[in-house]
């Protein structure tokens, strides 16, 4: 799948005449160049099979202007935030409509959104470096982060007990946040040679796991700040995320390579040979509440939910979005399954019926 970040990560490049730039590893595209006589730098990717080709400008750096890059429900499922190529989106779940006005703060895509476990905050990162936390009594930022990371981030995550945040990015970084003042916990940790994609902590809050764009997975003990062991290799292309499920005795992790793979923790090995059913890249992993199903999405339009008991798929895989969907989320009762996709549409799916529950939720109404 060619993402977004690649424009930032591979090319950034002023010519005057198109030119071949790069080939994307693992990609069956190359990068052009071009700059026009208003002086914007372009950068277009181009399929070398159909010969399509994606316009990205300076202005933005996306192609997709209401992509919807992350969902997070609320602790009590009231509410879904989904994190946009334009800002943040409060939806209330009983009348399925936006909950007051969007969200801005960032200066560009939103990539990830987290409630709180207590839900009465919600933490943003994006593509301009900041982390962001919100009050929601007041829907108010309460501080801006920008000092942590180099480039954009890609991920953000409450610990259990919620006073600490992790977040990741384009710089191989992981930094740890005191939610009491939005201050570091120490010097980031720097473990990955490329950029870190995901992050996810453990039921207990003492281990934290990453993956990133050099295929690699690293177990970080928090109390020792340090990685526990040598990475973990399972994947023969970038890891796009990882799950821990609700014992922490699992980890399952999604990569570009198309497969899942469950990881027992304590031994630090596969427990059965990768989970193949998506046609294309596995965007986003995501264990249910009670540790019975995992779900995936995929930038083939699909998402598998997975027997985790047996390891085979639960049905056919769930079709409705028109683009990559590339984040899902479970409620916390387990009921619900939201997915957000690059065409700007959210859908809630019943877990049991394996069916939405209503028309897809769409960006289009905050024009």
């Amino acid at each position: 799948m060619i993402h977004k970040k690649m424009i930032d990560y591979y090319a950034r490049v002023v010519c005057v005449f198109f030119v071949v730039v790069g080939v994307i590893p693992t990609s069956l595209c190359i990068v052009l160049s071009s700059c026009h006589a208003s002086n914007e730098d372009m950068v277009i990717l181009q399929n070398v099979v159909t010969r399509s080709k994606k316009k990205f400008d300076d202005k933005s750096w996306t192609y997709h202007e209401k992509a919807v890059n992350g969902v997070a429900f609320s602790p009590n499922s009231g509410i879904l935030a989904s994190a946009t190529d334009r800002g943040i989106i409060l939806w209330d779940l009983t009348s399925m409509k936006m909950l007051g006005e969007p969200l801005f703060g960032h200066d560009g895509v939103v990539w990830s959104v987290a409630f709180s476990p207590d839900g009465k905050m919600l933490v943003s990162g994006g593509a301009d470096g900041a982390v962001i936390l919100w009050e929601l009594t007041n829907m108010k930022s309460r501080d801006i982060a920008i000092s942590g990371h180099e480039g954009w981030v890609e991920c953000v995550s409450f610990s259990p007990d919620g006073k600490t945040l992790a977040s990741c990015g384009a710089d191989g970084r992981i930094v740890l946040w005191d939610v009491a003042d939005m201050k570091p916990h120490n010097e980031p940790w720097i473990g990955h040679d490329e950029p870190v994609e995901g992050i996810a902590f453990s039921p207990n809050g003492k281990v934290l796991a990453s993956c990133g764009v050099d295929g690699n997975i690293i177990l970080w003990d928090i109390g020792l700040m340090k990685p526990i062991g040598d990475p973990l290799k399972g994947h023969n292309m970038w890891v796009e995320s990882v799950a821990f499920n609700p014992d922490g005795k699992l980890l399952a992790s999604g990569s570009d390579d198309g497969t899942v793979v469950l990881w027992d923790v304590t031994g630090r090995k596969p427990v059965d040979k990768p989970l193949t059913g998506h046609k294309g890249a596995v965007e986003m992993v995501a264990f249910s509440p009670d540790g019975t199903m995992l779900a995936s999405c995929s930038a083939d339009k699909t998402i598998i939910l997975w027997n985790v008991q047996d390891r085979r798929p639960v049905g056919e895989a769930l079709a409705g979005h028109t683009e990559s969907v590339g984040c899902i989320a479970f409620s916390p009762d387990g009921k619900l399954l939201a997915s957000g996709c690059e065409d700007g549409t959210i859908i809630l799916w019943d877990v049991s019926c394996r069916k939405p529950i209503t028309p897809p939720l769409e960006l289009n109404e905050w024009d």
